[in-house]
């Protein structure tokens, strides 16, 4: 009998502890080609630099995508010519697109960017880009069926998307 108020105690700042606990995620900086991040450092992943562009904490909230780079277009060699659409922001993060084409044929697609805000988003976004990336090879248009599950992912993706197809006169 003396010892249930221990137990008690004991249980109770347990699940103090264990409720209090917060696990840190590393965050997504993608490289230069030089292998430099843009900091010029070439160290490990550090949390994504905060916009200068002065955006509001509701517009990094995901109620409206703001742009923060120029589309760029790039000359290419052949026929084939690449795209970039622009850098969306999205709730949990921000993502750019770049689309490679010959004649009205989409010939690659990859994300330019990947930026996520945190772990758990860094991780949904490793298993739904490559999806989407398959479902824009295979609908050859920003019309694809998107990720469940991805759905800020999915919609920012796709406004890159239908950015750099615009450039390209791909609809």
């Amino acid at each position: 009998m003396k010892r249930a108020p221990i137990v008690i105690t004991s249980t109770a700042a347990g699940l103090a502890l264990l409720f209090s606990y917060h696990t840190s995620h590393p965050s997504l900086q993608i490289k230069s080609a030089s292998g430099a991040t843009p900091d010029g450092t070439g160290s490990t992943p550090t949390a994504p630099p905060e916009s200068t562009s002065g955006a509001s904490p509701q517009s990094r909230s995901g109620s409206s995508p703001e742009t923060t780079s120029p589309p760029t277009t790039k000359p290419a060699a052949s026929s084939s010519r690449s795209a970039t659409g622009t850098d969306v922001q999205y709730r949990y993060g921000d993502i750019q697109i770049e689309v490679t084409a010959s004649g009205s044929k989409i010939t690659n697609v990859t994300a330019a960017r990947d930026d996520a805000t945190d772990g758990h988003s860094y991780q949904i976004n490793s298993e739904a880009v490559p999806i989407l990336e398959s479902q824009t090879m295979s609908a050859q248009s920003a019309q694809i069926d998107g990720v469940s599950g991805a759905t800020y992912t999915t919609q920012a993706y796709e406004q890159s998307l239908q950015s750099a197809l615009d450039q390209l006169g791909i609809s």
